[in-house]
């Protein structure tokens, strides 16, 4: 008897508990390149906040002087502050690659050129970038994980 005074009081309480979360629209390229070129706006802004505001928490990254990849904020804070320190301006990315995962995921790829403060001088300097991006609970995008690499030097040099 008891059993058949809980069943409705299970199916009931199941429905309750139904996930309130809406699926998020259809990403596309267009949007996930938007989405990336926003958060790469922030990297010549000598706002080290802003920077790091574009990255989750727990993010993992690979810097291009750094010999092990780090989650560890306090570190990839330092990362970022080295790169501002350089004063890099005239930033862009060259041969863009959107990969979409999904809605909610997408990973952008590519050569990224900017100058930097050399003395009197501003050099250009290149590298090759991965970025992957993940919507927030909150809607938000966030890179979850960046790999940066110089390109290795043309054959000859």
């Amino acid at each position: 008897m008891r059993s058949l005074v809980l069943i409705p009081l299970l199916f009931g309480a199941a429905g309750c508990m139904k996930e309130t979360h809406q699926a998020s629209p259809p990403l596309t390229d267009a949007e996930a390149t938007r989405v990336a070129e926003r958060a790469e706006a922030t990297f010549t802004t000598g706002n080290l906040k802003a920077i790091m505001a574009q990255y989750a928490d727990n993010a993992v990254m690979v810097d291009a002087a750094a010999p092990n990849p780090s989650a560890d904020r306090k570190v990839t804070t330092g990362w970022a502050s080295t790169f501002v320190s350089m004063k890099p301006g005239d930033y862009r990315v060259i041969d863009r690659h959107i990969q979409l995962i999904g809605n909610d995921a997408f990973i952008s790829t590519g050569v990224e050129t900017f100058t930097v403060a050399a003395g009197i001088a501003r050099p250009t300097v290149s590298a090759r970038f991965t970025d992957v991006f993940q919507r927030q609970k909150d809607g938000s995008w966030k890179i979850i994980n960046e790999h940066v690499s110089t390109p290795p030097s043309p054959p000859g040099q």
